[in-house]
Order: structure tokens, then C-alpha cells, then sequence
């Protein structure tokens, strides 16, 4: 019943029904609740992306983590029917892809909840349904892991808004559906707007961000969006402050910006 939603949200999420075969690690998401279980779990981590600390695992997780959370808020806006994240259903997998390790998600027991047709009572479940994923599902591994790697939970909850804003806004662009596209932009102003900060385990709701909109690297007639905060790849190993991180100061900025179209415009044309 739910196949083509299924495969859909596995290959934008990479979040399953069963673990991956190229899995090298798995674990409990409801044994990382315990200390000991986060750090075997930051430990197994930290070589596999080349962490120079803590601190960058436990960002990278949480960015990695924010695909568990799209996925709910995709499914929301373009499926009549959500699946349920419980940490008693979640296993987390370490997966060594080249030069990184990137994270993926399998589910133990499906379960769906399907949308009200009613749109106030669709209103009302969609704020149930967020409001348990991020207290109940995502909140209690941030603490944990706010323990191991010694960011601030705002730290953690920080990497969420730029990928947020990242995805939806390219699923936006890439759907014909007026309809849809309302639907997701009313539902991702729902996220910000209606979910106390309490929820967060915060004084404020994490989504509730203004975004900064800087020149690009290439095109100056072109605007990206600032991060909201530092993914702490400077703290891997080779790693650096990207064009994006708001730690850049505006003259490095500008600086790769001059040094990057220099070598664009001294780069042979192709045919």
C-alpha cells in the first residue's frame, strides 16, 4: 500500500525497512539514550569521518539526523499517510563511503498514520506527529549526545534549519503541483511556528532562524544561504571553514570568490 512512498523516502533519506547491506555498524537508536551506548557509538564514528574531536561528531550526527526528520516533514506535505519514528523502532548505521561515512536509518516495525481529511483535524495530527518526533524521538538522543560530544543542544539542533530550508525549498522548485508546494510551505511554517521551544528542550524553537543570504562563489548575480551554524568540518581531518559557514569572516569570503572566478575564467572553454 505504501511501497512507492516507501522507495521514495529511501532514496531521499536513506531510511529503510531493513539494514543496509554496506552497513558496518548498527546500532539501537534506544541504546544511545544510555551514555555508554552514545559513546561506543561516537567512538566507531569518529575514525570513520575522520573527527579530529568530539565536538564534530556530535554535529555531523545531527546533520545526519535531520534526514529522519525530513523525511517525516516530506511525507506530511506529499503522502496522505506519515511513518511513526519511534526509538524503539530506529536503528542507525554507519556506512564507510569513500572518503566519508555516511549515516542511513532502518526501521524495525512499520507503522503508518494516515492524514485526516478534515483540514483542521489534519492540523491538529500534524502538530501531534511533530511534536513527539522531536520531544520523544530526536530530543532524547540530542541530550545524550550533547553529554558525549560536548556541544550545546543548540548546537545540535542548529544543523537542522539549513538543510530544512535547503531541501524543501528544492522540492518545491521541482514539483508543478500548486497545491503541494502550499501544503509544504504551510506545514514547514506549522514546524516553526506552532512547536514551543520547550519541546526542543530550548528557550526557543531551533527553526525560528532568520536567514542570511550572502553573494555566491561563482556568480555574483547569484544568493546562497548562510548556514545557520557551523557544521564543524574545520574540526575533521584536511578539513576547513566551507563558503558558507557563518565562523567565515566576509574578507576569506571574499577572497575565495576572487581566487575561484580567477580560475574559472583562466580554465580552457569546452565544446
Amino acid at each position: 500500500m505504501y511501497e512507492e512512498q516507501l522507495k521514495d523516502i529511501a532514496v531521499k533519506f536513506d531510511l529503510h525497512l531493513r539494514r543496509p547491506a554496506e552497513a558496518l555498524y548498527s546500532f539501537h537508536a534506544a541504546e544511545l539514550l544510555d551514555e555508554a551506548g552514545m559513546r561506543s557509538f561516537a567512538e566507531s564514528y569518529k575514525p570513520l569521518m575522520k573527527a579530529l574531536d568530539a565536538g564534530a561528531v556530535g554535529a555531523y550526527f545531527a546533520g545526519w539526523l535531520a534526514s529522519v526528520a525530513l523525511a517525516v516533514q516530506y511525507s506530511l506535505s506529499f503522502y496522505p499517510a506519515v511513518p511513526v519514528i519511534a526509538l524503539s523502532d530506529l536503528d542507525i548505521h554507519l556506512i564507510p563511503a569513500g572518503t566519508y561515512c555516511r549515516i542511513a536509518y532502518s526501521l524495525r516495525n512499520l507503522r503508518m498514520e494516515a492524514a485526516p481529511e478534515d483540514p483542521e483535524a489534519r492540523a491538529c495530527w500534524r502538530d501531534r506527529l511533530l511534536t513527539e518526533l522531536y520531544r520523544d524521538t530526536i530530543g532524547p538522543l540530542f541530550e545524550t549526545m550533547t553529554v558525549v560530544s560536548g556541544l550545546p543542544a543548540g548546537e545540535l539542533w542548529g544543523q537542522f534549519p539549513s538543510k530544512f530550508n535547503y531541501y524543501l525549498e528544492m522540492f518545491a522548485a521541482g514539483n508543478d503541483n500548486t497545491k503541494q508546494v502550499k501544503r509544504l510551505q504551510a506545514d514547514y511554517e506549522a514546524l516553526k511556528g506552532k512547536l514551543p521551544g520547550e519541546i526542543f528542550g530550548l528557550r526557543r524553537n531551533p527553526f525560528q532562524v532568520q536567514v542570511r543570504w550572502i553573494q555566491s562563489l561563482a556568480d555574483p548575480e547569484q544568493k546562497v544561504q548562510m548556514k545557520t551554524r557551523c557544521c564543524l568540518y574545520y574540526r575533521t581531518e584536511g578539513g576547513s571553514c566551507c563558503f558558507t559557514c557563518p565562523r567565515l569572516k566576509e574578507e576569506e569570503r571574499e577572497r575565495q570568490r576572487t581566487e575561484y572566478r580567477q580560475l574559472a575564467s583562466a580554465a580552457p572553454a569546452t565544446e
